[in-house]
């Protein structure tokens, strides 16, 4: 059975979806913000204004809040890229320090594509910038012994 949350609880799952949070981090959120009120994934879901049909005042809410995110770059920290590499190189240090090499070498290269040291292996071009080529019709083979070339005198 479905949780019944008060208004407040609603707007604040409500904004949460509206901030791109998962699920998982409202309901987190919520039980530190609400503690005596529980609420899980799924009651989060049922007032994702995507998935149902939210009441008029939270549809609108949902959008003004949806649009005040959008606007604001302090709601996207990692669209910087000095903020992805200080948090690439703090995962590095980490799994480099609890022996995770493989975890710790994926993060380094991720820290290498992202500064355009590395290609990521998708979407280069062709050598001859997507002109198309004649197909090859013949091989040839040719060997040179460079001993039994004569020599020419140079005048």
């Amino acid at each position: 059975m479905a949780n019944v949350h008060s208004q407040p609880q609603r707007e604040f799952i409500v904004k949460g979806l509206a901030a791109f949070k998962s699920p998982r981090a409202i309901a987190a959120d919520f039980a530190a913000l609400f503690p005596d009120t529980r609420c899980d994934e799924n009651d989060v879901k049922r007032l994702d204004p995507t998935l149902v049909l939210l009441p008029p005042e939270l549809l609108e809410l949902f959008k003004r809040e949806r649009e005040r995110v959008l606007l604001d770059p302090a709601s996207a920290p990692f669209a910087e890229q000095k903020a992805r590499i200080v948090v690439l190189s703090h995962q590095a240090q980490f799994y480099g320090g609890n022996n995770q090499l493989p975890e710790q070498r994926a993060v380094l290269r991720q820290i290498a594509e992202e500064l355009g040291a590395v290609s990521q292996g998708r979407g280069t071009k062709a050598p001859n910038d997507g002109k198309p080529t004649e197909p090859v019709t013949e091989i040839v083979r040719r060997i040179v012994d460079p001993k039994a070339q004569p020599v020419e005198a140079s005048a």
